[in-house]
């Protein structure tokens, strides 16, 4: 009688436990552009924590007079970075928007007269309009991104979440290792260290690698005197943070309105995002994450497309340091365990 009460309550308890975790869920779906802004908050916390330490051993500042600074530091870069930048490519996204019309018209007509020898596929390229499609391709991305923009408008709320995550970082992480068991709180304090450092490294290392390889593509299409190089440039480093498919995008849009406004220069354009992938490849990537986090590809190009569905381009731009985290969750504390398990 006791051994079915147990069995029954224990049901009971999975049972509860299963509509708590599907309750979860969907209140994490529904409000995940709050998830996203304290995530984001909490990401740039952790990752100015260290510069707050060391101004405050350094400099004796106090952590919140010196977050006050970094934040009002870190606003002049980002500011004089992005007045530089619109100042560069402001003239060409201007005459790239004037042109619009003129280059989806040229592109149509050149794939048309490309497939002059096969009257179906001229047929179905006629229906298609390509020019048009592109055009409108390009259209609902750009107010994907407004949108997504839009809705991290609570931008402020992350800068305000990450100064209090910064200045109290320490504060926090003990009552996040509290939470665990005693047996398991050194654990903890060690993975959640870990986890620390693997976002910083890889932020580091990512930033210095989308910055080269934008310079260098912009550079390169620049000699070789390809229009809106500067814009392509930027588009590289800025898609830079999604391996090999952030790339193909910027090389396939760049191919095509070069194509459109001048054909011989198409395979100029190819030949420098070749040659560029193969110095970052080769020579940048190995250098910079030597003896850093390495994320496997295939796994993490399926994350960013279940990121993407769920959260939409922010989801795309956020994925890779979340499964940088999630990988260093599964080195450290699923393996072990499925090693014990299996001796």
């Amino acid at each position: 009688m006791e051994k079915s009460n147990s069995e029954f309550w224990m049901q009971v308890k999975l049972i509860l436990v299963g509509i708590l975790s599907i309750a979860a869920l969907l209140l994490l779906y529904y409000s995940r552009s709050i998830v996203i802004v304290s995530l984001i908050g909490i990401g740039i916390g952790v990752l100015i924590a260290p510069i707050l330490s060391f101004a405050r051993r350094k400099f004796k500042i106090p952590r919140a007079l010196s977050a006050l600074l970094c934040f009002v530091v870190i606003a002049i870069i980002i500011g004089g970075a992005s007045f530089g930048i619109w100042y560069l490519v402001s003239d060409q996204v201007e005459s790239l928007s004037k042109r619009a019309p003129e280059i989806s018209a040229n592109l149509n007509s050149r794939l048309l007269s490309l497939f002059m020898r096969y009257p179906w596929l001229q047929a179905q390229l006629e229906a298609l309009n390509v020019g048009a499609t592109a055009q409108g391709l390009v259209s609902h991305f750009f107010e994907g991104l407004q949108t997504s923009f839009t809705a991290i408008g609570g931008l402020l709320f992350a800068l305000i979440i990450s100064l209090y995550t910064a200045v109290s970082l320490n504060d926090y992480f003990a009552a996040v290792v509290r939470a665990f068991p005693q047996n398991r709180q050194m654990k903890a304090a060690s993975v959640l260290s870990l986890c620390a450092t693997i976002l910083r490294l890889w932020f580091r290392a990512q930033m210095i690698d989308m910055l080269i390889l934008g310079f260098m593509t912009g550079i390169g299409l620049w000699i070789t005197g390809v229009d809106y190089w500067a814009v392509w440039g930027l588009l590289t480093a800025i898609f830079g943070i999604i391996p090999y498919l952030g790339t193909l995008i910027v090389v396939g849009c760049a191919s095509i309105i070069t194509l459109a406004s001048e054909p011989s220069l198409v395979l100029w354009v190819i030949a420098v995002f070749v040659v560029v992938q193969q110095i970052e490849g080769n020579i940048i990537l190995p250098m910079l994450m030597k003896g850093q986090v390495e994320l496997p590809e295939v796994p993490l190009l399926i994350f960013i497309l279940l990121m993407g569905s769920w959260l939409g381009i922010m989801g795309v731009f956020l994925a890779p340091p979340f499964f940088a985290t999630m990988r260093v969750l599964y080195v450290e504390l699923y393996l072990p365990r499925v090693g014990d398990e299996t001796r």
